[in-house]
């Protein structure tokens, strides 16, 4: 367990984190998520003990709940290797460095060092150098060496930041499987929301040096408690109007509202994810409003349709499935009848109109 206490950071004038509480329990894999600026990888730097606290504890406690020896093991996003080692002096030179008394005969660092190659899928590349390999395979070096020293906590900073975006999604999957495998606490930063939902048991959104929400990706995605983490995870539609008896109200339509019933308001936000817009060429659909398609976007298993509110001119943007986009056959400058379904309402309590 690791436990963070009403942590603050400030340097200079500038704030980076907040008041920080947060517990992470021992062997979960935890995403600190947040734009440039949010506080993210300061509280990383904190947890790994190379910057400290102005205000606030850390605590590192065992499963007994006992007071434990901090064992941290820190990956950079640019892999940091030794560039005149070989792949397998990198990774065993964590173990080639402890003192005498603890240091492993030279057969079982040889044993691990090549038994830690196999689990990062690179057992073929021990003679190779640095320069000699891929982005994707620096980094899989880089987190075998941190593996080495056996460390209780893991802590990634943007670990695929620097690799295009299919390596970076190959390695993530992969990230997530060695973690099942060696079931050591793993915390990793990055801005990328995809790859947080992807990887992550539990996910802790940042903004502005505070904790906005935590929670499992289908939590936090699904369920979003403000503005903020509803467009900061994905694109969003906005419907604009009033609270009415758990509705929301726009002209002459109104929509369910999706979670639990806000109080009555007259000025409202219903936020909706692309593809929960409902596309239809029936004028008689109850509660839909009228929109010029602007855009097809078409590739893959869904189809990105961008269209043109006729009555506030406004922006709207659907997903469609292949299926659904074949059997209706849509063109550009059709007009069409949208309706927007599992409506999350803000009111401007949380949301500035």
């Amino acid at each position: 367990m690791i436990r963070l206490t009403d942590i603050s950071k400030r340097f200079g004038n500038y704030q980076a984190l907040k008041g920080i509480d947060l517990d992470i329990p021992s062997g979960e894999l935890v995403a600190l998520l947040g734009p440039s600026g949010s506080g993210k990888t300061s509280l990383l730097r904190i947890i790994a003990g190379l910057e400290g606290a102005d205000e606030g504890s850390i605590r590192f406690d065992a499963d007994e709940g006992n007071e434990l020896e901090k064992n941290v093991g820190f990956v950079f996003q640019h892999y940091a290797l030794f560039k005149h080692m070989t792949v397998f002096e990198n990774v065993a030179y964590g173990l080639k460095v402890k003192k005498r008394k603890d240091r492993l005969p030279k057969k079982v660092i040889r044993e691990k060092v090549l038994e830690l190659l196999k689990l990062v899928r690179l057992e073929g590349f021990a003679d190779r150098y640095p320069s000699q390999l891929s982005g994707g395979q620096r980094q899989r070096v880089a987190l075998a060496r941190t593996l080495a020293v056996e460390p209780k906590i893991l802590l990634l900073d943007e670990p695929f930041g620097a690799l295009d975006a299919k390596v970076r999604k190959e390695l993530r999957r992969w990230l997530r499987r060695l973690h099942d495998e060696v079931a050591v606490t793993t915390i990793f930063v990055t801005h990328d929301q995809e790859e947080a939902l992807d990887v992550a048991d539990r996910i802790v959104i940042l903004n502005d040096g505070k904790i906005i929400q935590e929670g499992s990706p289908d939590e936090v995605y699904h369920h979003p408690n403000s503005p903020f983490v509803y467009n900061f995870l994905g694109d969003v539609n906005l419907f604009k109007g009033r609270l009415e008896k758990g509705k929301l109200h726009q002209g002459v339509c109104e929509w369910e509202i999706n979670g639990d019933i806000v109080s009555q308001s007259e000025t409202a936000v219903g936020f909706v994810r692309p593809h929960d817009i409902s596309i239809s060429r029936d004028h008689a659909l109850k509660d839909s409003v009228p929109a010029w398609i602007t855009y097809i976007q078409a590739f893959g298993k869904s189809v990105r349709i961008e269209l043109k509110r006729q009555d506030s001119e406004e922006y709207l943007e659907a997903e469609l499935s292949r299926e659904q986009f074949t059997e209706l056959r849509l063109q550009i400058k059709e007009l069409v009848f949208v309706k927007p379904n599992q409506l999350h309402v803000f009111t401007p309590d949380d949301y500035v109109i």
